[in-house]
């Protein structure tokens, strides 16, 4: 099997990143979907070429070459990486599966769960999203936990963020 090559603004240098313009590659979620069950078969895991892959797709395509995946070989893409890989890298790679709408409501639930809310976390999401984006991430949010994202955020927050976030919520459901 193949494996597709890093991407071109990938070094080897520790820290580096050159040229980040991305060039639109050929994409095939098939040989993408087999290139990654390849990496996960046996023993050990090829985890240079899961991040070459994953990292050089865009979150449709991730969704992609995980139906195709599914389709091929009868399994949960997710379920397997979460199986082979372990720490940051796992953190990472599962992360980078979600949709995009759906990494939006982990990431504002990590925020408020617990002692303290990351207000950094929910300016960075609430308030870089158009209505359309905002209404996903309600829905995403209330399917993923069972929960009322409007209502945690009115009780997590206080004073003007309080106000500032429930208009953007409020607004995005009008």
């Amino acid at each position: 099997m193949e494996v597709p090559p890093a991407p071109h603004w990938y070094s080897t240098e520790k820290g580096t990143v050159i040229n980040v313009t991305l060039i639109p590659s050929s994409f095939d979620p098939k040989a993408d979907a087999r290139a990654l069950r390849a990496a996960m078969e046996g023993l050990g895991t090829d985890e240079k070429t899961i991040w070459q892959i994953l990292t050089a797709r865009r979150s449709a395509q991730r969704q992609r070459i995980s139906v195709e995946y599914t389709s091929i070989f009868g399994r949960d893409l997710v379920q397997d990486l979460k199986s082979e890989l372990t720490g940051n890298f796992e953190n990472v790679m599962v992360s980078l599966m979600r949709p995009k709408e759906r990494f939006d409501a982990v990431a504002l639930r990590k925020a408020m769960k617990g002692l303290g809310t990351d207000e950094g976390v929910l300016i960075e999401v609430l308030c870089t999203k158009t209505n359309q984006e905002i209404e996903d991430v309600i829905r995403d949010f209330k399917e993923e936990y069972n929960r009322d994202l409007v209502k945690d955020v009115k009780d997590e927050t206080s004073g003007h963020f309080k106000k500032m976030f429930v208009s953007i919520l409020q607004v995005s459901m009008a």
